[in-house]
């Protein structure tokens, strides 16, 4: 099971191109050993799976989505947004431990890291199996410096993907850092 962390405008279309390549590969086996999905959105975005579904190729028509609680909504307090993150929290610990995702995909919304932060916690516990592997793609308009949740993230992401050399260059430090060149 792959599953897929969505977040509104942007990291939708994003990740809908990313999943494109997933699924679409010249080895089937390979393309299958992702399936079923589950696409992870926040409960308040109202377009994210109506694009997706456009964009996803035949084979993933019984994909799943799943509506979880958003971790911070724009402009809320960061004293609130406490308490909205630890029920986040409480709601991927929950989901990561039902369904054992063998892949945690993401691009950056906030929606992402509680959902990160379970797998990891599992897969240290023994819940998710060893080779279950999180993978963060840094958003295409980062160029010079790293999301709030890149940099949440990045300590603990299997293998965590930059579109720009200098941003590369910046953290060639971290051994889980890639830049492929563009690869949307």
């Amino acid at each position: 099971m792959t599953y897929v962390i969505l977040g509104s405008g942007g990291h939708t279309a994003e990740m809908g191109r990313l999943t494109q390549a997933l699924l679409q590969q010249e080895d089937a086996t390979k393309a299958a050993s992702y399936q079923p999905i589950r696409f992870i959105l926040a409960s308040s975005d109202s377009t994210s799976e109506q694009h997706l579904r456009q964009l996803l190729p035949k084979q993933a028509t019984k994909a799943e989505f799943i509506q979880v609680p958003r971790s911070r909504s724009v402009g809320q307090s960061w004293l609130s947004s406490i308490f909205t993150t630890l029920w986040a929290l409480l709601w991927s610990c929950y989901l990561v431990w039902r369904d054992r995702p063998q892949l945690v995909l993401c691009n950056g919304p906030g929606t992402c890291v509680p959902f990160c932060y379970a797998a990891f916690l599992w897969r240290c516990m023994g819940r998710l199996p060893s080779k279950s592997r999180i993978v963060f793609v840094e958003s295409f308009c980062r160029v010079e410096s790293l999301s709030l949740s890149g940099r949440l993230l990045l300590p603990l992401a299997d293998l965590f993907v930059v579109h720009w050399p200098s941003l590369a260059t910046r953290y060639s430090h971290k051994s889980n850092l890639r830049y492929f060149g563009r690869i949307l």
